[in-house]
């Protein structure tokens, strides 16, 4: 777009006449477009569009090289390292708005080709842009969304079966077979889900090994795992589908349960390492609650002698467990083999400080994996041979590995996020509610030990940060002053190195008073004393240090994740009996008091954003409004109160211990907490495209006409992509030819 901006300053033939400070604001403008500052370029160009009166020249001149400087502009937002196509695509917009507008005062070739040029590029971003919106994740995550709703359907119909007792077979003939019609879409959406990651295979299949980037070695080797589950989760929603038809209803229930298993492992292979190890880590804990209790009532250690034995159902059995706990196993084994190939590259000199440091992490994190790995495979042995105290030990060996893991794979912000979720923990396991769960004393004092270790490495992860900027800084100075745009570019930088040396400061005063309040807790627990009090003063310390650090997409993000494992995990709680319920309420209980405390964290960021926006104009267009943050804030906030009436279902249930007990309000509670949730993501989400200024629709409408015909000639030639960079040559080749035949023209005014 750089050679596209010189037409504005070869061609601008003006005509000579009087003085006006509107004709120097344009000179201006002209001159900030040529030093590529095209935010203050866009601002002269404006005002002396706004102040050109009755000049035609000046005011054709100054939509003109608005056109220029929108879509140089957008060039540069989309060629960024993070580009921002969301913003591209607005400002290319503005582009074509502007040229619209030159070509409305004027019929000039310059202007109509440059129009059709900008439409062109606009159109090849919303393209991009819709092919973002269809990657993998989002629609995996569409995939499991409606096979959740199919599992809830028929297990609704299968309760409706149930309480019948059967005597109406048809009853639910009407609602199986529309689930049975549902899963036929689901199936083909898995199957072109399944489609897409095989072309991405391929596409880097073609580079040789040793040309693949760290990055593309392991996206392969998430990618084929993914492939299995897909093709898994298609033949087990093919096989619920059949079973609806059949109206089945149980076997129903299993397969679609199945198939939701298969959907959610394909996902999990697209997250990050230490969201795949933090959630087996729950269901290991999980697992563990399951062995004690089958443990306890084999060994006599529930009930009384004068009670019969109590029947442990056959998918509590220790094969049962076995088969459980080589499941989580084999996503361990998941994580090590995408990690491990990636580490062969760690000593590759042409590495990215960013990836040097990745791989570091994956290298230090590595054994642990390992060792995790092997504490699951000795467990699920002693499973296997019905020895439930081995199976114990190297359960809980196996959380300790898959603990030291986790923090090696932490960065900053995550081992913050981890210290504040623990000492929530903590927290609750010291108040009088923390009676009910299991081994309390023992799980209390691991989460100390860990907080302990953890706040320490958190001032490492501090110092490592704050010396990063202080290099940085180093640097601006070693540059030296100049003047002009590079200057205020450069006095920008030294504002951010400013803030980001306050904000660690900041955030190591807080540190400091966390780590003294948990010195404290520790102290007090090794003399017996009240727990309570400095366990609460280090939450709340670390609370704002969480703060400082907080990404509310993201961690909205988590928690709709999160809170959909949760309210799987009590879905399947409600189907089964008392044994096999019991030990699973406990930390159902505690992760929904969790998703609570997060929601409570996100919807106080939000209300803090909210307000600094109302305080002051929106600095960014893709940038969420004041009303959006404050309408998120309130959705959020809804979320949680959802949250709190689903947990207090979850504490009646817990302290019932009664299988009868219905856990289906708590189960609505958390599905409208997830409506709520996603509601404030799309609130946070900058909008994809941006209405044209209502004064150029009729022309607009022309335009596309023509455009319309012009896309017909090139449909043969590609996609938009493809026009425009046809378009642009062609522009290019007549600009040569221009300027070689002598026509340029100096501006003179």
């Amino acid at each position: 777009m750089t050679k596209l901006a010189l037409i504005a300053l070869v061609a601008a033939a003006c005509t000579r006449g009087e003085h006006r400070e509107a004709r120097a604001k344009y000179n201006e403008g002209l001159t900030l477009l040529q030093a590529g500052n095209y935010d203050e370029a866009e601002k002269a160009l404006l005002e002396a569009r706004s102040n050109a009166g009755v000049d035609p020249e000046l005011r054709y001149r100054a939509a003109y090289d608005l056109g220029m400087a929108y879509a140089a502009h957008a060039d540069k937002v989309k060629k960024d390292k993070d580009g921002d196509l969301a913003k591209a695509l607005e400002l290319e917009q503005q582009s074509v708005s502007w040229f619209s507008d030159a070509v409305k005062l004027r019929k000039d070739g310059d202007a109509e080709a440059n129009l059709a040029t900008v439409r062109a590029r606009a159109q090849a971003i919303a393209d991009e842009l819709r092919r973002a919106e269809g990657k993998l994740e989002a629609r995996l995550d569409k995939a499991i969304a409606d096979q959740r709703k199919i599992l809830e359907g028929a297990r609704g119909a299968w309760v409706q079966i149930k309480e019948a007792g059967g005597a109406d077979p048809l009853a639910q003939q009407g609602a199986l077979t529309q689930l049975a019609d549902q899963e036929r879409g689901i199936v083909a959406e898995v199957g072109t889900i399944g489609d897409i990651a095989d072309d991405e295979i391929d596409s880097i299949g073609k580079k040789p090994e040793d040309k693949r980037s760290p990055e593309e070695q392991s996206r392969v080797a998430q990618l084929k795992n993914l492939d299995i589950y897909i093709i898994e989760a298609r033949t087990r929603i093919a096989e619920a589908r059949r079973k609806l038809q059949d109206l089945a209803a149980e076997d129903a229930v299993a397969r679609s349960n199945a198939a939701l298993v298969s959907l959610k492992r394909a996902r999990e292979q697209l997250l990050q390492p230490i969201d795949v190890l933090r959630q087996v880590d729950d269901e290991q804990r999980g697992l563990y609650n399951e062995t004690s209790a089958v443990n306890a009532v084999k060994t006599g250690q529930l009930g009384s002698a004068s009670e019969p034995p109590q029947l442990i159902p056959s998918w509590m059995e220790p094969p049962a467990l076995a088969d459980e706990q080589g499941g989580l196993r084999d996503r361990v084994e998941e994580v090590r083999s995408r990690v491990a190939p990636a580490i062969e590259h760690a000593d590759d000199p042409n590495l990215k400080p960013e990836q040097k440091k990745a791989l570091a992490t994956y290298k230090e994190a590595l054994p642990f994996v390992t060792e995790a790995s092997a504490d699951m495979d000795k467990a699920r042995t002693a499973l296997s041979a019905g020895k439930l105290g081995d199976a114990k030990d190297a359960e809980l060996d196996a959380f300790v590995a898959l603990g030291e893991a986790i923090e090696r794979f932490a960065d900053l912000k995550q081992t913050i996020d981890l210290t504040s979720d623990t000492q929530k923990r903590l927290v609750q396991l010291l108040s009088p509610e923390g009676e009910k769960v299991p081994d309390r004393a023992a799980t209390a004092k691991d989460a100390l030990t860990a907080n302990l270790r953890r706040i320490a490495r958190i001032k490492d992860l501090l110092a490592e940060q704050l010396a990063q900027v202080s290099e940085q800084e180093k640097q601006l100075d070693a540059a030296g002053s100049g003047s002009g745009a590079p200057q205020q570019q450069a006095e920008a930088q030294k504002q951010q190195v400013a803030q980001a040396k306050a904000l660690f400061a900041q955030a190591e005063t807080l540190r400091g008073e966390a780590e003294k309040a948990i010195g404290e807790l520790d102290a007090a627990v090794k003399a017996n004393k009240d727990p309570l009090t400095p366990a609460k003063a280090a939450d709340a310390k670390l609370d704002e240090l969480r703060r400082l650090f907080f990404n509310v997409v993201e961690h909205l993000q988590d928690l709709i994740r999160r809170q959909g494992e949760t309210r799987d995990q009590t879905s399947a709680a409600q189907a089964e009996d008392e044994i096999a319920r019991a030990p699973k309420l406990p930390d159902l209980d505690a992760h929904e008091t969790e998703h609570g405390q997060l929601a409570k964290a996100i919807a106080d960021k939000l209300a803090e954003m909210a307000d600094a926006a109302g305080k002051q104009p929106q600095q960014q267009p893709s940038a969420p409004s004041a009303k959006n943050l404050a309408d998120a804030t309130a959705e959020v906030r809804l979320a949680q109160g959802d949250m709190t009436d689903a947990k207090g279902q979850l504490d009646k249930a817990v302290s019932t211990k009664n299988q009868s007990f219905s856990l289906e309000p708590s189960i609505k509670s958390q599905g409208k907490a997830i409506e709520h949730l996603e509601n404030a993501l799309r609130l946070l989400q900058p909008p994809k495209q941006q209405k044209q200024d209502q004064n150029d629709k009729d022309q607009q409408k022309q335009d596309q006409k023509q455009q319309q015909q012009q896309q017909q000639q090139q449909q043969q030639q590609g996609g938009a992509g493809q026009r425009a960079r046809d378009m642009d040559a062609q522009r290019q080749k007549d600009k040569q030819q221009h300027e070689a035949a002598g026509d340029a023209v100096d501006k003179d005014w």
